[in-house]
């Protein structure tokens, strides 16, 4: 189910090609910052509670290797970069996303300056 949900994201989001442009601020990282911010990315997805739970996760051989790659991050290093993550990239991902959603009629028209979205849909792995 997570294999279909990465296809689906990377064909009407480009999601791979967007985590290519994430960065961080360290000088010679080990684990690229995309590697990061998809295993945070897939915490939330599976609803895992928390980063231990989700670094239990990633030693599962194969399980979210297609995503975050070979170099797996621990609980430790996810919650160091994310907070060295540059967040001008996150906002052009979020702007390209919104841009999307809206040529595709996925969201109304809003006059307003900000904007919220809320996803409602089908839980991948409920608990």
């Amino acid at each position: 189910m997570i294999t279909r949900f990465s296809r689906y994201i990377d064909k009407g989001f480009d999601f791979s090609a967007s985590l290519g442009t994430l960065r961080d601020t360290r000088d010679k990282p080990q684990i690229p910052p995309s590697a990061v911010w998809a295993s945070a990315l897939f915490m939330f997805v599976m609803r895992q509670g928390s980063l231990n739970a989700i670094e239990s996760q990633l030693g599962v051989p194969q399980r979210l290797e297609p995503v975050v790659g070979k170099h797996k991050p621990s609980a430790d290093t996810i919650a160091r970069v994310m907070e060295k993550i540059v967040s001008d990239p996150l906002r052009q991902i979020l702007r390209d996303n919104h841009h999307r959603l809206r040529r595709k009629k996925a969201l109304e028209e809003n006059r307003w300056a900000l904007r919220c979205v809320a996803v409602d849909g089908h839980e991948f792995f409920p608990q």
